[in-house]
């Protein structure tokens, strides 16, 4: 009876030893594959899979105007400015330039036309006094050429020399008549010759006059288009300065900006090897930096054909140029914010995706750890990827949870990069949202800047 008690003993002593044994094993395992932390996993979910590009770029005015100097000859100062950023209309004052000099210039030029208009009209009084003398002198020679007409006329029974004299004194009175309508035609034209240029003198002050009014006017620059006013730099002697009062630039210079606010657009680059992903029609969001909250839609209107160095990387990276317009545009645009332009490049609906987190390989092997009780080793099959995100063709199923982890190692979660941008235990990790970093979770930081 007392051997068989410590024979059970016994075995219970052993018994109970190995179970501790045991579950001190399962412990220390533990610890060891999870740092007691617990291992992140993912659901995954079907859902629209986003491939996008995102791209730093610039907000500017699809129409632009650039206001310059009038090109009037005077010297020209500036006396009036529109306020740098105030939105004008169609007609408004942007730029007065001082007018003394051209306002005595008219006042000038229209002396010179008083002038000319006087003189005009003295020769035309005193050559038709000319021509009054000359047809009453033509008058005279045709009355005389008729009385030495009719003398003749009676004298057919005189003597031939008495004859032959006054045929004579016919002769000169014709002679005479002839002189005078000669003279007449001869002072029309030099009359009219004489009048022309007096004309033309007429006309030349008129015009210099009216060309001097025209150049005042232009002294008054006005809005072509309605915008936004954007100064200009403008050389000052020794430096490079925004335009303002008092300044003397010089004829055709620029001075103003005018974008036209209604029609905004984005200048971006992307990346040589991104480029044939890119193409005129793919909807794009557009994230002003200053604005995060906000989003606007648009669409690719041109893809550059020739590449070039980026002059804002140190290395030579070759990026070709890419313009994205805006569908709508309001008061908290403005041209020269910076923006976040994530460009839409594929879109697949109603597809099974995970982080790539979850995706591990072995030996040319593609496949994820399900958790199942515990994790186990499952082949895939993926397809397209975005910067977080990959297709899962086969292998796994909606509403399965995916390990973010080898959970076959050690984990310790304050060390885990993923922690920032997957909930572990969070259900929602659709990667179909639009304007972030090709979808939610998955490996943080898809945005690119140039």
């Amino acid at each position: 009876m007392l051997a068989s008690m410590n024979k059970n003993r016994r075995r219970w002593v052993i018994g109970g030893g190995g179970s501790i044994l045991l579950v001190i094993i399962v412990l220390i395992t533990l610890s060891r594959t999870s740092g007691g932390s617990a291992i992140p996993t993912y659901p995954l979910s079907r859902g629209t899979f986003v491939i996008s590009l995102t791209e730093t770029g610039e907000l500017r005015a699809q129409n632009s105007v650039v206001i310059t100097a009038p090109p009037v000859r005077t010297n020209l100062q500036i006396v009036s400015l529109a306020p740098k950023g105030a939105e004008v209309e169609i007609g408004d004052t942007l730029v007065v330039f001082d007018g003394t000099d051209l306002q005595q210039g008219i006042d000038e030029k229209q002396s010179e036309l008083d002038i000319a208009i006087a003189n005009r009209d003295k020769n035309r009084s005193s050559m038709a006094s000319s021509m009054a003398d000359l047809d009453a002198q033509l008058q005279n020679s045709q009355a005389s050429y008729r009385i030495a007409e009719l003398r003749l006329q009676q004298m057919q029974f005189e003597a031939d020399i008495v004859r032959e004299e006054q045929e004579l004194s016919l002769q000169q009175s014709r002679i005479s008549l002839e002189q005078a309508r000669e003279n007449i035609n001869q002072q029309k034209i030099i009359n009219e010759a004489e009048l022309k240029t007096l004309e033309l003198r007429v006309i030349q002050a008129r015009n210099d006059l009216e060309k001097a009014k025209r150049d005042l006017d232009k002294l008054t620059v006005i809005a072509p288009q309605p915008g936004l006013v954007v100064y200009k730099k403008i050389w000052k002697g020794g430096d490079m300065g925004e335009v303002k009062i008092g300044d003397t630039p010089w004829r055709g210079q620029a001075l103003l900006e005018l974008p036209d606010l209604s029609i905004m657009e984005v200048a971006t680059t992307v990346n040589e090897v991104d480029v044939a992903k890119v193409e005129a029609g793919q909807k794009a969001v557009i994230v002003p930096d200053a604005f995060p909250d906000l989003k606007y839609a648009g669409t690719v209107i041109d893809v550059a054909r020739l590449a070039r160095i980026d002059e804002n990387s140190e290395a030579e990276i070759k990026v070709f140029d890419v313009v994205v317009q805006l569908d709508s545009t309001d008061t908290t645009l403005k041209p020269g914010m910076t923006v976040s332009t994530t460009i839409l490049i594929k879109e697949i609906s109603d597809t099974l995706s995970m982080p790539l987190d979850a995706v591990f390989t072995d030996n040319g092997e593609t496949f994820a750890y399900r958790q199942s009780g515990g994790y186990k080793r499952v082949a895939v099959e993926l397809g397209d990827r975005n910067d977080n995100f990959v297709v899962v063709r086969s292998g796994l199923e909606e509403g399965q949870r995916v390990s973010l982890v080898d959970p076959t190692k050690p984990f310790d979660a304050d060390q885990w990069a993923g922690q920032s941008s997957v909930d572990k235990e969070s259900s929602n990790g659709s990667p179909s949202s639009v304007g972030g970093d090709g979808g939610n979770g998955g490996r943080g930081g898809g945005r690119k800047r140039r």
